[in-house]
């Protein structure tokens, strides 16, 4: 490294916190790509109001992400399967999101889940032909 320390923070200016190891623990592949988005989201929106309790719509989670309102919703889901967040929502009114304490596990790179991805329609051709 040139002249840096191993150890050493790198500075990118503001930027969220998201929880240690998500990555690393192989968190993110499990859950996939839209939730993990969605998961992000969250985490900023935890940062801004300074809390892990807070109001979001999906018309603003929408809109910070690019991703649909149904896609939202399943994302939704799946980080209360996995015990990421917790939720509630008052009649007619925004979730209100909490996100969960975590504690996750480094795991190598060969020990880390990886999603099954359906092979490409030229290379299965190829593969298939005599």
């Amino acid at each position: 490294m040139s002249g840096a320390k191993a150890n050493e923070k790198v500075d990118l200016g503001p930027y969220t916190q998201i929880p240690n190891k998500f990555f690393g623990s192989g968190t993110a592949a499990n859950l996939g790509s839209s939730a993990s988005l969605v998961y992000l989201a969250l985490c900023e929106h935890a940062n801004r109001e300074s809390s892990n309790t807070f109001k979001a719509s999906d018309r603003a989670l929408a809109s910070e992400t690019g991703l649909g309102t149904r896609t939202i919703c399943d994302a939704r889901k799946r980080l209360c399967e996995r015990g990421l967040i917790s939720l509630s929502r008052p009649e007619g009114q925004s979730y209100s999101y909490t996100i969960c304490k975590l504690s996750l596990e480094w795991l190598p790179l060969a020990q880390r889940p990886r999603p099954k991805r359906k092979p490409r329609a030229n290379h299965s051709q190829r593969a298939n032909s005599p």
